[in-house]
């Protein structure tokens, strides 16, 4: 009967939680700073049928890049403490408690694992007719940081809303060839993220196919006014990662335009932010919002969209210079250290800000079920073999990465030096806590 109260006082206090929160998501103009009505976003339906997991992905995809350590070490000591007190009212033995604990730690980072990873369709921008939503900075399985095949990047940009984009794989242009025929010149256009001499690197964007040979060891300069011969545009990414040159410098050099929003980067400050739109707009030059997908998850939150003909092709719109606008679908969220002590309760504080009736109904129908499974004395004796189930599909993904990363002909790194590594951890530590758990159970 307690546990039937517990239940009951969680699911009030989730209801209780969105009634009182409740400020639905806006959509942002980033280059004019005022909200936009006539785009709006449309979930996927199997959402609300896994509505906790969505959320959680949503949030963990979404995050700023500086906040990602000290919310993850804020997740980390409040779920160890939650096991701990669990073990104590429970009464367990030392024994028991430190096993308790390992499952919670791991159990934690399985959950993270899974959000990077599985391919879950994110939310897909709905605009008015005439306009065109693009993407110019994406990479494939072809970078050496990127754990996702062409087909993945083709798929995430349709399901987001996109109506096409350019591959930017890492010095050369490999990835772009891989793409299906079809949609090659159509959906995906060639371009390359070059590295210069100055430090810094750019995107090559293209309405034809090239090779990005002819632009290595180059200065910036040089690069850019070569690659306007060849009638290529060239956009400096997140700038606010290197500040080789000033804005004013970069516009004298011919730059065509700026990122004012990236995925990857999301620890832009607000005033770096206003500067690069002030100096574009001066300079009458492109500003994009772009997702620098890498593979980890399918979930985005911006859009870069403009008035034009979709038939003309891509590259040749942007080439027009269009007015642009960075359309973003996410809340500003403070980053005070109460903020990072107290994570999960943030996190979840901002869900019941944004989410709507049906996914805070199907939020509670979750936690009602996991509560009552959790409780059951048949999950009791499914739950001896869930570590071993974990442990199969971790071991199945080290095969999967590893022949994806021998696909690549040696382009790609991070897979072998850190995700295969980090998946055979887990598919360790699974098989681990397994067998352990089976032998000191009480």
């Amino acid at each position: 009967m307690k546990r039937i109260n517990w239940i009951l006082i969680i699911l009030c206090a989730i209801a209780g939680s969105s009634f009182l929160f409740y400020d639905p998501m806006p959509f942002v103009d980033l280059v004019s700073g005022a909200r936009v009505y006539d785009f709006y976003i449309r979930w996927p339906a199997v959402r609300i049928f896994t509505e906790p997991f969505y959320a959680f992905v949503f949030y963990a995809l979404t995050l700023n890049r500086d906040f990602y350590k000290p919310a993850l070490i804020s997740w980390v000591i409040w779920v160890l403490t939650a096991a701990f007190l669990y073990c104590r009212a429970a009464k367990k033995n030392l024994i028991n408690t430190v096993i308790r604990l390992f499952y919670s730690l791991i159990l934690l980072i399985t959950i993270f694992i899974f959000a990077v990873l599985l391919p879950l369709p994110g939310p897909k921008l709905i605009k008015p007719q005439g306009y065109i939503a693009a993407d110019i900075h994406s990479h494939t399985v072809s970078s050496h940081d990127n754990i996702s095949t062409s087909l993945s990047n083709l798929k995430f940009h349709l399901t987001q809303g996109y109506d096409s984009f350019f591959i930017t794989e890492h010095n050369h242009t490999e990835g772009f060839k891989k793409f299906p025929r079809k949609e090659q010149l159509k959906t995906v256009f060639p371009g390359v993220q070059m590295q210069t001499k100055d430090g810094v690197s750019v995107l090559i964007l293209s309405g034809k196919e090239f090779s990005a040979s002819q632009y290595k060891d180059m200065h910036l300069e040089d690069l850019i006014e070569k690659a306007h011969q060849n009638d290529m545009l060239v956009i400096m990414p997140h700038w606010w990662k290197w500040r080789k040159f000033g804005l004013s410098e970069l516009a004298e050099m011919g730059i065509d335009g700026f990122e004012i929003y990236n995925c990857g980067y999301r620890n832009l400050t607000v005033n770096d932010q206003k500067q690069i739109i002030a100096a574009a707009s001066k300079e009458k030059l492109l500003m994009f919002g772009s997702t620098d997908w890498h593979g980890w998850g399918y979930m985005t939150d911006v859009w870069t969209v403009f008035k034009g003909n979709k038939k003309a092709g891509l590259y040749d719109e942007l080439a027009k210079k269009p007015r642009t606008s960075v359309i973003t679908y996410r809340r500003e969220q403070t980053a005070s250290p109460v903020r990072f002590i107290f994570e999960p309760f943030f996190a979840f504080y901002y869900y019941a800000k944004s989410a709507d009736i049906f996914s805070v109904m199907s939020f509670m129908i979750w936690i009602g079920i996991i509560a009552v499974l959790v409780t059951s004395p048949m999950m009791q004796k499914v739950k001896v073999y869930l570590p071993f189930l974990f442990s199969a599909l971790f071991a199945v993904l080290v095969i999967y990465f590893f022949l994806l990363s021998a696909s690549t002909n040696g382009l790609n790194k991070i897979i072998m030096s850190s995700i295969v590594p980090a998946v055979s951890a887990l598919c360790l530590l699974w098989l681990i806590y397994g067998f352990i758990d089976e032998k000191f159970k009480n």
